[in-house]
Order: structure tokens, then sequence, then C-alpha cells
């Protein structure tokens, strides 16, 4: 996708709302949640979700949706239409931003656009127009996003909002840029520019002499595209926008190259690229370097050039690293609201057993004074105060266990959550840093590698590959299975064909390694699960049945049954497993993982993955092992019968001696 499709979106979030810094979100999400308590109009309910929902809009998309989606439930239940239509708009933008589902984010907004004509809202009308376009922008259905963009212009004329007119003006500009008509692209933007220059929006003129200088540049037209460059250059420094500066003294270098002037290209290039290093900016770091780079290496100055592609490859790692990060700090962030979440929960416990407690002795309170009016009256209260006080005993005991539970449950979670990261920070390194490093090598030297080095890199490529691909497969199974949100099918399962399918996918590995794959079953056997699951236990069994076996070696894999239980058995050869690992092989906060035979990485979380799928399938797992003997792992699920109701009720546990446990 184009980058100027992307600030077609910028644009339009920028003018419909004004988003604070971070720290100012927070205070706002504090106040809003206390008026929200406060509050005892429904209206004003609705209103006070709903700007929940779009403070936390940019940095937890889940508790945004949360938000809206309550926003929506309760204007649908006291009627309230404008309410309800800004809702489904909100709904509609997250899913376009953050789910990816284009076709429901359009029918939340076409539904949104229809109330907003009921109640002739013309500003939302538009807004909605602009939403709806950059669906279809983004969807690459650049006529369609014209259409919606050009409908909201004429309701922008129609109200006079020239701020509005002036973007819709240079988004239209951006589609027929995308649509290859430059020459449209060019009219809408001095259209749009003209107005920017009436109101003296700095911002927006600076912006719209870029996107003009850009299609003066596509066209080759050097001295045009220089001009426009240089108008916004003027602006940037009456404004003080470093970032946007650097990018224009880019722009301003590239064209100074295309016209020979390469001395002149080079000090414009620098100028982007200290003005990057000053504001830490790194899209034009990364320009100004990669373009120097070229330059020298064109003028011949070899290690110069050099120095610039180390820059650039520095930056990127860079990048890539705050990325990294980013995404590790959202998926804490996301722990951590859990965690608070839990926490309230143990605050409101404990103050129901502050209330127990109150009560309790208000009972005993009522009793005494009563009983000194009337002796009768007094042994009736007292039996009844005696009575009520232990069944709030009770309670009290039953919420102290709760409680307890619940914290042991915390506790859990967050050992849990630590060795989720560590193998998130540490595993997914180390197979992209071997690629980075093969993908360098053959980049630079690849004239110098011989045609067996080149076969040798390949296949520790694809054994990076490998790795990377089974640890993100077993990351996704495991949130899936762990967050509740996954979806169970049982249903009877085919054992012989889903182990011959799962030999087949790792014929190729194993005989790399030279070890067998054997399976002589006797005939077919039918288990009773969700067959996804099991397939998923099979193939991390049989993976590192291959990962931890010699040369010359077998892996032998089995199907019995016993008391309308199924077993599924991978024996490998290999180096074994010492015992005291053996206890502690199903459990993510433990760290167990050891090299396989040709020194493959091991991420800890297949066995625990494989634990709580069985879990969820009323199986279980074992491991038979002796350090240098090899490994049997035994799987039990239970057996297809026509006795499924009762099967399916009853948990199945496998001892290490392959029996029912």
């Amino acid at each position: 996708m184009n980058r100027k499709i992307v600030s077609i979106l910028v644009c339009a979030l920028f003018y419909i709302y004004l988003i604070p810094a971070n720290g100012q979100k927070l205070e706002s999400i504090d106040s809003l949640q206390q008026e929200l308590k406060k509050t005892t109009s429904d209206t004003q309910r609705v209103k006070i979700l709903f700007e929940l929902s779009m403070k936390y809009q940019s940095f937890l998309p889940d508790s945004a949706m949360y938000f809206a989606q309550t926003s929506l439930d309760k204007a649908n239940a006291i009627h309230y239409v404008k309410g309800k239509a800004d809702a489904l708009l909100q709904i509609g933008r997250l899913k376009r931003d953050h789910d990816g589902t284009a076709a429901d984010a359009l029918t939340d907004m076409f539904d949104a656009l229809k109330l907003y004509r009921e109640i002739g809202d013309d500003v939302q009308i538009a807004n909605s127009l602009n939403d709806i376009s950059i669906v279809y922008a983004n969807s690459e259905d650049y006529q369609k996003s014209l259409d919606y963009f050009k409908q909201a212009l004429e309701i922008f004329k129609k109200t006079g909002d020239e701020k509005g007119e002036s973007y819709a003006l240079n988004n239209i500009g951006i589609i027929y840029q995308e649509l290859g008509d430059e020459a449209s692209a060019k009219k809408y933007f001095i259209l749009s520019l003209k107005i920017k220059e009436k109101s003296n929006n700095l911002y927006g003129i600076s912006r719209s002499y870029s996107n003009l200088g850009s299609i003066s540049e596509n066209n080759e037209e050097w001295d045009e595209a220089l001009l426009y460059y240089l108008k916004a250059d003027s602006i940037y420094i009456k404004t003080k926008d470093i970032h946007a500066q650097a990018n224009n003294y880019v722009a301003i270098a590239r064209v100074k190259r295309s016209q020979g002037k390469v001395n002149e290209a080079i000090r414009y290039a620098n100028l982007g690229l200290k003005g990057g290093e000053e504001v830490r900016a790194f899209s034009p770091m990364l320009s100004a370097s990669k373009l120097l780079a070229s330059i020298e290496e064109k003028r011949g100055n070899y290690k110069v050039s050099l120095s610039y592609q180390k820059l650039y490859n520095r930056l990127a790692d860079s990048l890539n690293d705050q990325t990294n990060k980013a995404n590790l700090e959202e998926l804490k962030a996301k722990f951590n609201l859990d965690e608070k979440e839990r926490e309230i929960v143990l605050l409101k416990k404990e103050q129901e057993l502050q209330q127990a407690r109150i009560q309790s002795k208000n009972v005993i309170t009522y009793s005494l004074t009563a009983g000194v009016v009337l002796l009768v009256l007094v042994v009736v209260l007292l039996y009844y105060a005696y009575k009520t006080t232990r069944s709030k005993k009770n309670i009290l005991a039953q919420k102290n266990k709760e409680i307890e539970q619940q914290r042991e449950d915390l506790a859990k979670l967050n050992n849990e959550k630590d060795r989720f990261f560590s193998i998130l920070s540490h595993d997914l390194r180390g197979p992209l840093n071997s690629l980075k490093g093969f993908s360098y090598l053959i980049t630079e030297h690849v004239d110098a590698l011989t045609p067996e080095e080149l076969i040798e890199m390949r296949m520790k490529i694809d054994n990076s590959l490998d790795n990377l691909t089974e640890l993100l497969n077993n990351i996704l199974e495991w949130s899936m299975t762990s967050s509740r949100k996954r979806k169970w099918t049982f249903t009877k399962i085919n054992t012989t064909d889903l182990i011959r399918k799962n030999i087949a996918l790792y014929q190729t590995m194993a005989e790399s390694k030279g070890i067998q794959l054997v399976f002589h079953p006797a005939d077919v056997q039918y288990g009773y699960g969700d067959y996804h699951a099991i397939d998923t236990v099979v193939r991390n069994l049989i993976s590192n049945g291959i990962k931890f076996s010699h040369a010359g070696t077998a892996v032998i894999l089995s199907v019995t049954t016993d008391q309308d239980s199924l077993y599924i058995s991978v024996r490998d050869q290999g180096v074994g497993i010492p015992y005291e690992i053996q206890q502690k092989l199903f459990k993510l906060n433990e760290n167990v993982t050891q090299p396989g035979t040709n020194n493959e990485k091991g991420t800890g979380l297949g066995l625990t993955l494989c634990k709580e799928l069985l879990t969820e399938n009323k199986g279980d797992i074992a491991v038979k092992s002796e350090p240098g003997e090899g490994s049997e792992f035994i799987v039990c699920i239970p057996e297809y019968t026509s006795y499924e109701r009762t099967l399916i009720s009853m948990p199945r546990k496998v001892t290490t001696d392959g029996g029912i446990g």
C-alpha cells in the first residue's frame, strides 16, 4: 500500500478527533470513569462510554472495542439514535484499523451513515463518508474510494466547512495519484492548497507543496519539483517542523542527483540525516543514508559508501528492535490490564467480607438490645443471632478460600507471563538474526561463495525458518488455548490417517538427519476429540523425536486401545531425558529446554501446549525415558465408541507404564 494512502487515514482522524498525549489520555480516562460512576443519565452514559472507546483506540484496541460495543448496547436499549450511530461508526473504524475485516467494517459504517441521514447530521454524514472511503482505499478499490470522497467534499462545501473541504480535496488528489491520473491529482492538490493558504494553515500548506513536488518528481520535471520542495522547506523553517523538513531535504537531494548536481545532492542528504538524528526520526535517516550510500558507490568511493550502508543497517536494526519492544510492551499492557481486573475482583471480595462482618456485629447488637425489653424475646433473638452468625462465618470462610485461590491463580499467571515473554524475546531473535546474517552474506558476497557453501547456507536458512515456523505455530496455539478464545469441535478422528499425514509432513526433515519414521498399524483406530488439537500434539511429538534422535536410528509410532481409551506412542532412540527434567517437561514456568542432536533449538513451549490441549480433550500425556536410551511419549484420548457422551465426561490420566491412572 502506498504511504500516501495511509496518510489519508491520519488526516481524517487528525481532522475529526484531536488525540492527546499518552499521559493526558490516562488522566482523561480516569476522569471519564469517575464521571461514568456518578452519572444517572442513560444518554450521558452512552456518550461517556463512546468517549472512553476513543481514548483507548490508539493503545488498547480490545478495550476500545469493549466500550464501543457497550455504548451501542445501551444506546439500543434507550433508543438513542445519535449514540447508536456514533458507536457503530467507531466499531467500524476499530475493525478496519485492527482486525483487518473490511467487509464487517463497511457494514457497521453504512449502518451508521443511514442513521446519520435519518437525523440529518451533516457533519457526521461527511465523516462517515470519509471513513468509508478509507476502507475502499486500503482495499485498493480506488474508484469507489474516489466516489465517496467526492460525496464528502460536497457536504463540506454545503456546510461551509473549509477545513474539511481542504482535507477532502487533498485525499481526492492522493486517490487520483494512485490511479495514475497525475494531472487530476495536481489539480486537486492545488485547490486544497488555495483553501489552506486562505486560512494560513501552515501545516496543510507545507504538505500540499510536498505532494505537488512528488508529482513533478515522478514526471521528471526537476525544476518544478525543486521549486515546490523549496517552498515547503521555507514553511518548515517557520514552523520548526524538523521531522518533516528532514524528509523534505532528502527529496531535494533526490532531485539534485537526478539533475546531475551530485555535490548539492550530498549536502542536502546530509542535512536530512542531521535533522533526522536531531529528532530521532528513523524515516529521513534511513532514506538519507541509503541515498548517500548509492551516490558514493557510483562515485567509486566504496569505503564511504560502505560506511553509509552500515549506518543504514544499524538504523534498520534499531527500528526493528523498537518495533519488537513496542509489541512486547503492548502484550505486557494487556497482561497488566488482566491483573488489574483480578485485583479489582479481590478488592470487591474483601469489601464483601467487611460488610459481612458489620452485618454480623449488627445482628448481635440488636439481639442484646431487644433482650433487655423482654426475656422471652431475648432467647428467640439470641438463637436467631447464633444461627445467622454461624451462616456468616461459613460465608466468610468460603470467601477467604475463594480469595486465596484467586491469589494463587494470579501468581501462576505472573510466572507464565514471565516465561512467555522470555520465549518471545530470546527464541524469536535467534532465527531472525540467523536469517539476517545469511541474507547479508548472500547479498554482499554471493560471487565469493562456492556452490557447496550456498547449498549449506540454504539448508541453514531452511532450518532457521522451520524453527521459527514451529515456534510461531506453538505460540499461536498456546495463546488461543490460554485466552479461552479457541472453539473446540469434538469429532471422530481416524488416528491412522492423522499419523500418516504428519509422517509425510516430516519425512524430508527426518531423511536429512538419516532417521526413519516407522508406523505399521494393524488396523484403523478411531479416537474422539478436537482434530486440530490432536494433530498439533502428534506434530510436536514427531518433531521432538527427530530433533533428539541420532543418525541411523528410528522414530517409531504406534496406536493401541484399552478400556475405552486410545493410546498414541511416539518412541525415539535418541539422547533421552534425565529424571529430574522429566518432572518439569509440561510446565511453562520451568526452563528445561535443551538442544537437539544437531544443535536444534527448543522453546520449552511445545510439550506444555500438548499438555493443555490434551487436558481440554479429556486426555493426558506421559513420558518414559532413560538418558542415552531414548524417550517414549504416550498420549491418551477417549476411544470413539457409541458411548461418546459418557467418554467425554471422564478425564483420563496416563501413567508411565502406559495404563490408565
